[in-house]
């Protein structure tokens, strides 16, 4: 596995000053780069990177769990198991590798026009949905979830436009002019939330500008509602906001996803669009960084649409409600194949334990770990800086040595590390 250690020092100066008790700025040169060698021997030691990462391992099948080298796990990505043809993704639990209470079923998406599923241009996955903009748009039956009165809510999805030319209407809810919410893309405001109801309008979010704006390219879009603060971003970043307590109207009308029930004002989208998400909760209330894998369902999803199949087909399915098809434990890092009821629960049953299939190299997977800025365990931080402190006042023996129990088949050490760091390190050593 290739490694990083180093290049991501997790010791700042302004810390390591604070320790040995500096104030002049004569010694921060030289401070610096003992940090980053203090910082890549320890996680050389260690066997992963300290601050948190993303990392794809490949493993074989055959097995009901595999385990992770590096941690801790803070979230799978995604899995993809090779079924004899092919990797094929498997459902996702929660973020944090929990089983998915499941209420509701996952909504049916019908399609009119001739919405396709595309391989060529997508965010994530196998593919994406293409709409021509004149009569493609994809539509799900009226439901409480798309009701969200005066709760937080978010609405998020990837879009592509052909052009940002003419008014869209990514995803909406509309009976008429006078009674709807839509999100899309205006040639005045560019991506705007708007919510009308009885002819009054209630809520308006919008960029306000259409600068930034490039056509065949993805931009993660998300408008949300956070109490009586609305924003809407685009890649992570807010173009505007709003603060209302206006409550959201109760419409009696289908969901549609690229364009709305306005026979006026259809406004079709033309272009492609992904990983559309619509939440019961305010994802975000502040600049966040854009998502890099697709999402994983949870407690608070009633709408996911992956847009995974294959080229040119016409099959869209939601997967909020879908049952996962692993589980993960973040504080050991193993990964189980899950025997399917969506319950969580591996009890003992008649069958045993459900594995991955058994090729060689069948299991790929795709996860974050390591610590955040700011939530790296004292043990480990201590012991670093105290390594930097032995470096920087020039006390560490210039003859290397090994350990008693150290062999060539034991991960080699990089540095000399005394034996009150040593004991901190190897409570968080990986040995492979």
């Amino acid at each position: 596995m290739s490694s990083n250690y180093g290049k991501y020092p997790y010791v700042s100066l302004a810390q390591i000053k604070n320790y040995l008790n500096i104030t002049s700025v004569n010694e921060d040169a030289r401070l610096s780069n003992l940090i980053s060698f203090a910082c890549g021997a320890v996680e050389s030691y260690i066997g992963h990177e300290v601050l948190s990462n993303s990392y794809s391992e490949v493993f074989d099948g055959g097995k009901a769990s595999v385990f992770v080298s590096r941690l801790p796990l803070q979230n799978v990505h995604s899995i993809s198991e090779y079924d004899g043809t092919a990797y094929r993704v498997l459902n996702n639990p929660q973020s944090d590798g929990s089983s998915v209470t499941r209420i509701n079923s996952n909504k049916v998406l019908s399609s009119s026009g001739g919405p396709v599923l595309k391989s060529r241009y997508k965010k994530f996955g196998d593919s994406s949905a293409f709409f021509n903009g004149s009569n493609d748009y994809l539509y799900s039956a009226d439901s409480n979830d798309w009701f969200f009165g005066d709760s937080n809510f978010t609405i998020d999805m990837q879009v592509r436009a052909n052009s940002y030319s003419a008014n869209s209407i990514f995803i909406s809810q509309a009976a008429d002019a006078d009674n709807l919410w839509s999100l899309g893309y205006d040639t005045t405001n560019g991506y705007t939330f708007r919510a009308v109801s009885g002819g009054t309008e209630i809520a308006n979010v919008t960029h306000a500008d259409t600068t930034g704006y490039s056509a065949n390219t993805f931009y993660h879009i998300e408008v949300v509602r956070s109490g009586s603060s609305w924003a809407i971003y685009r890649n992570g970043t807010s173009l505007g906001t709003q603060n209302t307590s206006n409550v959201m109207p109760d419409i009696s009308a289908p969901l549609e996803i690229a364009r709305q029930n306005v026979p006026s004002s259809y406004q079709y989208f033309n272009g492609f669009m992904d990983e559309i998400r619509i939440s019961h909760a305010a994802r975000h209330t502040a600049a966040f960084t854009a998502p890099s894998y697709q999402h994983a369902t949870d407690d608070s999803t009633v709408l996911l649409i992956h847009f995974d199949g294959t080229d040119n087909t016409a099959t869209f399915q939601d997967d909020h409600a879908t049952v996962e098809q692993f589980l993960f434990y973040p504080e050991t890092g193993e990964i189980t194949k899950n025997i399917g009821d969506g319950t969580g629960d591996f009890g003992l049953t008649i069958v045993g334990a459900s594995k991955f299939r058994n090729y060689p190299r069948g299991v790929r997977v795709a996860y974050k770990s390591g610590y955040e800025s700011g939530n790296i365990p004292n043990d480990l931080l201590m012991a670093t800086m105290d390594y930097v402190k032995m470096l920087h006042k020039d006390r560490q023996e210039s003859q290397s040595f090994t350990f008693q129990g150290e062999n060539v088949q034991d991960r080699q050490l990089s540095s000399n590390f005394p034996p009150h760091i040593r004991r901190i390190l190897d409570l968080y050593r990986v040995i492979i």
